[in-house]
């Protein structure tokens, strides 16, 4: 039978096993399979050779470009040649990745023709440290940022609607924080998500993953805590124009209402560049400047008491009171002020 998606393969140096693996793909239907070698050694070109005698498009980069770019290379080659196909099913060449567990996200895709399928492992039995280390931090983060559970937000492993290319295309990054630049923007897409449960394998400690656990989680990281930045940004100018202020008056209140004009830019840069919303600006200034209000009464009365009552140093007490809630501030924009789908 054949399937009516295709699948994607990024590969460098890829594992021993990965012919068999590919093979076994047309046993069960795939009639597309395309390879990505993205610029692996010349050891290794006699396995892409095989594979391209065998029916499947192998497209190269002659020197390693990164994942990111892999997979866009072979979403334009998907979607230039096989506009006709339901989508496409991207996946592992490490031997990560069981051709059952293929099949499973193809399926799913095939039900949820509008949506995304994630196969998502779930980290039981032997796993190495770095692996479930890694995914565990990367998740809790992701989900504070986004407000969205995906358990594994790692996996190579997953479907996309035919769609959804030229989207994913156009999205920035070129290595494996590529990946978490798709996953994020799915999310705020509101399109969606589907969850498949699939095998948790590694192979010989993982070692054959070309996956840096400090260098390339450094990316991911960047990616995920650049949301975060714009918050920096208004705190920086808050900051300033409080403490100039309290040195000339030395007085809260009046620093504390010059402080907030940072409240502004803190607004535009958080429509713009973090939550990418596409709400109206009198809809959401309206409800930004809500909760501004609420967090003020809320941070001045704190500082009050901090200072007056438990004699904490004023900028000491500042510091402590607005990093606490700037992360209540954060949930409610994500939700309230810049919320995914906005109905009119």
């Amino acid at each position: 039978m054949s399937r009516g998606t295709a699948v994607l393969i990024p590969a460098r140096n890829p594992a021993e096993d990965f012919c068999s693996f590919v093979s076994e793909l047309f046993s069960v239907g795939f009639a597309v399979v395309v390879v990505v070698d993205d610029g692996s050694d010349s050891s290794c070109r006699e396995v892409f050779d095989a594979l391209a005698g065998s029916g499947v498009y192998v497209l190269r980069h002659v020197v390693n470009l990164g994942k990111g770019r892999a997979l866009k290379t072979g979403f334009n080659f998907v979607l230039d040649r096989f506009p006709h196909l339901l989508g496409v099913v991207t996946a592992d060449a490490d031997g990560q990745h069981r051709v059952e567990d293929v099949v499973r996200v193809a399926e799913a895709l095939e039900t949820l023709p509008r949506g995304t399928v994630l196969g998502c492992r779930q980290f039981v039995g032997t796993v190495p440290v770095r692996s479930r280390f890694g995914n565990t931090v990367t998740r809790w983060v992701f989900r504070f940022i986004t407000g969205k559970n995906v358990s594994d937000t790692q996996t190579g492993l997953r479907g996309f609607p035919m769609s959804l290319l030229p989207e994913l295309i156009g999205l920035p990054g070129e290595r494996y924080e590529y990946e978490m630049t798709v996953l994020g923007h799915l999310c705020r897409s509101g399109g969606p998500l589907a969850q498949v449960q699939i095998a948790t394998v590694y192979l010989d400690g993982n070692h054959s993953s070309h996956f840096d656990p400090v260098r390339d989680s450094m990316r991911i990281y960047f990616v995920l805590l650049r949301f975060y930045a714009s918050s920096l940004v208004a705190a920086g100018i808050d900051f300033v124009g409080f403490s100039v202020t309290f040195a000339l008056t030395h007085d809260v209140l009046t620093s504390f209402v010059v402080g907030r004009l940072s409240s502004l830019a803190n607004f535009l840069l958080n429509k713009r560049y973090v939550f990418h919303s596409d709400t109206s600006m009198r809809r959401s200034l309206g409800r930004y400047y809500l909760l501004a209000v609420a967090i003020a009464v809320v941070s001045y009365g704190s500082i009050r008491g901090l200072t007056a009552y438990f004699g904490w140093n004023v900028f000491a007490a500042k510091v402590m009171v607005e990093t606490l809630l700037s992360f209540a501030s954060f949930a409610v924009q994500r939700t309230f002020v810049f919320p995914v789908q906005e109905e009119d």
